[in-house]
């Protein structure tokens, strides 16, 4: 069994540069953008793409680009890129208590496919089996329901909510905090076994 594989999608290690452009596509793309980040909508430029990227690299203890497989041994397997995901290293003063965020970006004309959510599976297996986590966690940004159902079939839990902190479209959200622990993601895979 690898690893860095699902079903349909293969996880290597975020490398620049021969990901960079890549990894600046998913970013500018306003859609993508919009639904991952809180930030000022505008243009962006490869020096705000590099600052994510940097900052990834630098305090992820998972940075992974997401690539899709297509055709099989005979014909040679493809690789395509398909998406990013991380899981945020604790600061060494907060690494005791096992809990890291994630984030996953998905491009736009892959989601809607259950590669998320493959991805998603994965990494948790990967968290709670490899990296001894406790809990995963995630802030949705509270118009992005799509992706707050996801996580909520996934067995994530809503925890709370930030009142209407976030502006967007001259309206005002909520920015809802979910998560998942260990126990709960053991459930949900025996269930699977059993079913």
């Amino acid at each position: 069994m690898d690893l860095f594989r699902s079903d349909r999608l293969q996880y290597h290690s975020f490398n620049s540069p021969e990901d960079d452009a890549f990894f600046h596509s998913i970013q500018s793309d306003p859609v993508a953008f919009t639904n991952s980040c809180a930030s000022l909508i505008r243009p962006v430029d490869r020096q705000f793409t590099k600052n994510i990227r940097k900052h990834l690299i630098e305090h992820s203890l998972l940075f992974v680009v997401i690539y899709r497989t297509t055709g099989d041994s005979a014909n040679q397997m493809q690789l395509e890129p398909i998406g990013t995901l991380f899981l945020k290293s604790p600061s060494p003063d907060m690494a005791h208590h096992r809990c890291s965020e994630f984030g996953i970006d998905i491009k736009k004309e892959y989601q809607t496919q259950g590669y998320g959510t493959e991805a998603i599976n994965w990494m948790l297996d990967w968290a709670f089996k490899n990296a001894g986590l406790h809990r995963v966690e995630c802030n949705v940004l509270g118009w992005n329901l799509r992706a707050q159902k996801a996580y909520q079939r996934l067995g994530f839990q809503e925890e709370g909510r930030r009142r209407e902190c976030l502006f967007k479209d001259d309206q005002w959200w909520d920015e809802v905090n979910l998560g998942i622990l260990k126990k709960e993601w053991q459930q949900i895979r025996q269930g699977e076994v059993k079913s």
